[in-house]
């Protein structure tokens, strides 16, 4: 899924994309567009949006702080329902607006056994419904409008870890026209404010003390601009220490602020701040950070808004880290688990309307005479198939009644129609037909199991070095057994050999073509004209397939 989360600055309107897909994320890609003299934020947003490569799925935006005002309410209950009733009564006395001229949306931040502590947001209703006329006539509709808070949360709850909120921790983000500075602790917003400062406030006093237009002291600034610490003033030149005071007159209301905001960090949560932190163009601004943390007694580190949530460990230049944090912030409350209950003021009134709208004949005139086409040439080909089919299959049908009858000779017509009508009844009469044609093959055929195959195959296996006389030789079923395809075959062979030892030799040449063999008891015969005596010995068992020949 593509989220868009937009961010709609002073000096220009700024994007960040990024895919989100069973439970993973990672930033696709990132866009700016400057704010031209005579362009207005929607006009800079329209333009941006159709530069994108492709529509996002959602898209996501942040109402500036000093339209909002939040509360963590403590409530006694673990309920929802109640929950959700109690939020609007305990509104009415926190709000310093009525609540009927409000939109509020809310979050369970815990739970214990003593009940559940909720983050409420709210805004006015006129400032969500200029908001959301600016989008839609630059051509979004926003299916997320939160607070900047609670895209600041998104986000350090995301690239902090646990230990590192044990004591509360502060971002300033400083923009060119004004500066939020926020507050969280333990993972919850404790404090959010927005201040009328930021770098034009470095610009206009080198203007005035320069004595040049505010263009070129903002070509200063950006080519030259730095500001150095106490302990570095021995290492510059007058000149440098000079231009350094010029930036850090209008720098002190910016510490003030901060440390204002640390007295509330402190008051809220009893502890003092762990560590601040730093985005927005401004700090590019060389020596900035080391002069807050002079100022403050506080450890500060610029927040990378891109290179900290890039999943591939791609980094980013120092200018995109600085100015994408809020788009990167705002995308990241869809994603992941936490998309279900983030803050969304798209409520009530204010809820996203469907895509239905009413249609314009005219304007869908030329996808309706194309759609219109389209199915015509459908209709003819789906007809011309159906012809085409039909005469191929009465063609198919034509040739199989052919061979019906020729295969059955005898069939009549209607048979043979009940033979089209079923395929298993014709298929179970053609395998009934050719078992019987087999059966008569077997009965006119040559016998492979002929007696006379036997006796040759036996009388190529006995070796000229044992003379044998064979006085019975029986293989197959008796001459008066009737004929069947099933029966057992069985052999009886008896021979007059020399000796018991040729006999024994003769009995291992019948173990390859009986199975089963069985020697029968050796007996002394009378040799022939009064010779030698000789023995007699019998052997039964069952031909087995190699005893054929074959």
């Amino acid at each position: 899924m593509r989220i868009l989360g937009i961010d709609l600055g002073s000096t220009s309107v700024k994007a960040v994309e990024i895919d989100s897909a069973f439970g993973r994320y990672e930033i696709r890609d990132y866009y700016e567009v400057k704010l031209e003299p005579e362009m207005t934020p929607a006009m800079a947003l329209t333009r941006l949006m159709d530069g994108l490569p492709k529509a996002p799925d959602r898209i996501a935006v942040a109402l500036p702080t000093r339209h909002l005002t939040f509360r963590n309410l403590k409530l006694p209950t673990r309920d929802r329902k109640a929950i959700q009733s109690s939020v609007g009564f305990e509104l009415e006395d926190e709000l310093p607006f009525p609540i009927d001229k409000s939109v509020y949306d809310y979050s369970i931040l815990s739970q214990s056994k003593q009940g559940s502590v909720v983050h409420v947001a709210a805004t006015l209703q006129r400032h969500l419904a200029t908001s959301l006329e600016s989008w839609l006539a630059a051509g979004i509709d926003p299916d997320l409008v939160t607070g900047e808070c609670w895209a600041y949360r998104a986000f350090l709850n995301r690239v902090l870890p646990r230990e590192e909120q044990e004591k509360p921790v502060l971002l300033a983000e400083i923009g060119h026209e004004r500066t939020v500075l926020y507050v969280q602790w333990r993972g919850s917003p404790i404090m959010s404010r927005e201040i009328p400062w930021g770098g034009r406030d470095l610009t206009q006093a080198i203007s005035q003390n320069l004595g040049i237009p505010f263009e070129q002291a903002e070509a200063a600034k950006i080519d030259q601009g730095f500001v150095i610490q106490e302990a570095q003033r021995s290492q510059v030149t007058q000149e440098q220490a000079d231009f350094s005071d010029i930036l850090m007159n209008p720098l002190r209301e910016l510490v003030s602020a901060i440390r204002q905001a640390e007295l509330i960090g402190k008051n809220l949560t009893h502890e003092n701040l762990g560590r601040i932190y730093l985005s927005g163009g401004t700090l590019l601004l060389p020596g900035l950070i080391g002069v807050i943390e002079e100022h403050t007694g506080i450890p500060a580190k610029p927040l990378q808004g891109l290179s900290s949530i890039a999943a591939s460990g791609v980094t980013y230049s120092e200018h995109s880290d600085a100015v994408f944090l809020l788009a990167a912030s705002t995308a990241l409350c869809l994603v992941g688990t936490d998309r279900a209950s983030t803050i969304n003021f798209r409520k009530g009134e204010f809820v996203k309307k469907g895509r239905t709208r009413e249609l314009n004949l005219s304007n869908l005139r030329r996808p309706l005479l194309a759609a219109g086409a389209v199915a015509a040439s459908l209709i003819a080909s789906v007809v011309a198939q159906s012809v085409i089919y039909k005469g191929r299959l009465q063609e198919l049908d034509a040739q199989l009644e052919r061979g019906i009858k020729t295969f059955f000779e005898t069939q009549s017509s209607s048979s043979v129609r009940t033979y089209l009508s079923s395929t298993t009844r014709l298929r179970n009469s053609i395998n009934e037909k050719l078992t019987r044609q087999k059966e008569l093959g077997r009965l006119a055929g040559p016998n492979p199991r002929s007696p006379i195959e036997f006796l040759k195959s036996l009388s190529q296996s006995i070796p000229k070095d044992i003379v044998v006389d064979m006085t019975q030789f029986q293989v197959g079923a008796a001459p008066t057994a009737s004929f069947s395809g099933i029966s057992d075959q069985s052999a009886t062979l008896s021979f007059i050999v020399a000796s018991p030892q040729a006999a024994d030799r003769l009995a291992g040449i019948l173990g390859s073509k009986l199975t089963g063999l069985q020697k029968g008891k050796v007996e002394e015969v009378p040799g022939v004209d009064g010779g030698a005596k000789r023995s007699k010995v019998t052997f039964t068992g069952k031909p087995a397939e190699e005893a054929y020949g074959r």
